[in-house]
């Protein structure tokens, strides 16, 4: 089975087993209504969860399963995912992507490469990609048509246009 990471477990919230968690998924609504399931991996182990509740605070999402109901038995899920199995993923429209498809994928501009996509994520203003430039430097783009000109999944690339001070 493949799985697919839809968050990161990036701290625990209280004394109730709460989990807080940075969203990798442009369906939270779905994926974090109540008693839909997804899977916790962390330390090499894989269990499946029933979510109980959900709610927002300061920009990450506070999440309470079924399973755990204390901070000792969370505490060791720090750094580890939320999944889901990839049959499980929405359908998309056309021009749409899911962030982890564009992970790993080759940024180039008409003179050449720029480096690997090693993020996705959302600001206010929209979707980024955070790629790693073949200096060592992170460069970030705007994941917009205005900059982003074909995206190739078979071939793992990226055509950007190369703006003036984007770079």
């Amino acid at each position: 089975m493949e799985y697919i990471v839809v968050g990161t477990i990036k701290n625990t919230h209280g004394i109730d087993g709460t989990l807080k968690v940075r969203t990798d998924s442009d369906f939270k609504r779905d994926r974090y209504k109540k008693n839909a399931s997804l899977y916790v991996n962390a330390q090499g182990r894989r269990i499946k969860v029933t979510v109980e509740r959900h709610r927002e605070h300061k920009g990450m999402d506070l999440l309470d399963f079924e399973e755990f109901s204390s901070l000792d038995e969370v505490e060791h899920l720090k750094g580890g995912t939320l999944e889901i199995l990839a049959e499980e993923r929405e359908p998309l429209g056309s021009d749409e992507f899911y962030y982890n498809d564009l992970v790993g994928c080759t940024v180039k501009t008409a003179d050449g490469p720029i480096g690997i996509v090693k993020e996705v994520f959302e600001v206010p203003q929209g979707t980024m990609l955070r790629i790693e430039a073949e200096s060592g430097k992170d460069v970030l783009v705007p994941f917009l048509k205005v900059f982003v000109k074909k995206v190739d999944l078979d071939a793992k690339e990226i055509l950007i246009d190369e703006i003036e001070g984007l770079l």
